[in-house]
């Protein structure tokens, strides 16, 4: 009895380290997927990240709305690095969010998917206080090479505060250290309810502070504005909210 007893209880033990550890994997790495899925992007002489989701099978790029800025409302251009050069990938419709204040853009595709993706932008919740999340981008236009696809950089960060005074532009503030080339990059964390990645939120930049010199032994500012290690993005619930009233969005004012 003792015997069978100690097996079931081993193979109970077993089962929930396996299940375990397979979230626990899960948790702690980027999936190919979204990579596969975050741009290298130029418009005009501003360089910076976008990624794809799709909305009842129409393919969409998100991205920063300073990214695109002076981009036209429909039957633009833009640039894409693949395979080593840049192509031209004209859009349908420049789409923003009702309000201005939300730095995200959303550029209408005619590209058409038959299956979902699998990571998923949140609909509702994110991510928990304290909690890791990933930020993909490219910084100074850097990736990794792999073949002849290019793929963004990871970053680690944490989650430390959102501001939702104004529902309309809902603000992420993640204690990590970003560069410019990551605006527009997908910020993506692991939904412990649903235990899968979603997309968080959109990449704006981060929080400059000013940079300090010793004056006869006293902190002293000066005008030099420096990184202060606070990234800010913009909730992904406002690119929806950008394609859902695409059609009434102003083409200027941006």
């Amino acid at each position: 009895m003792n015997t069978h007893r100690s097996l079931r209880c081993t193979a109970i033990l077993a089962a929930f380290l396996f299940t375990f550890c397979s979230r626990t994997v899960a948790q702690d790495a980027v999936p190919v997927e979204i990579l596969e899925r975050t741009l290298y992007i130029r418009v005009g002489d501003e360089g910076g990240t976008a990624f794809k989701i799709d909305y009842q099978g129409n393919v969409y790029l998100v991205t920063a709305r300073h990214v695109v800025a002076g981009l036209p409302p429909s039957n633009a251009t833009i640039k894409v690095w693949r395979a080593d050069k840049w192509e031209d990938l004209k859009t349908v419709k420049t789409l923003f969010p009702p309000s201005k204040d939300a730095d995200i853009a959303v550029l209408e595709t005619d590209e058409k998917i038959s299956q979902p993706y699998e990571i998923l932008p949140a609909k509702t919740g994110g991510a928990t206080f304290g909690q890791q999340i990933w930020f993909l981008g490219y910084p100074y236009g850097l990736g990794t090479r792999a073949s002849s696809v290019q793929l963004p950089f990871i970053k680690r960060g944490t989650m430390s505060a959102i501001d939702s005074s104004n529902p309309k532009a809902i603000l992420l503030y993640i204690d990590g250290f970003n560069n410019p080339g990551f605006s527009g990059g997908p910020i993506i964390y692991w939904d412990f309810k649903d235990h899968v990645i979603k997309i968080l939120g959109v990449v704006k930049g981060y929080k400059e502070d000013t940079a300090k010199v010793i004056l006869n032994g006293v902190h002293v500012d000066t005008q030099l504005l420096v990184n202060s290690g606070i990234l800010i993005g913009y909730s992904i619930s406002h690119a929806f909210e950008a394609i859902e009233q695409g059609d009434k969005q102003p083409t200027t004012g941006r």
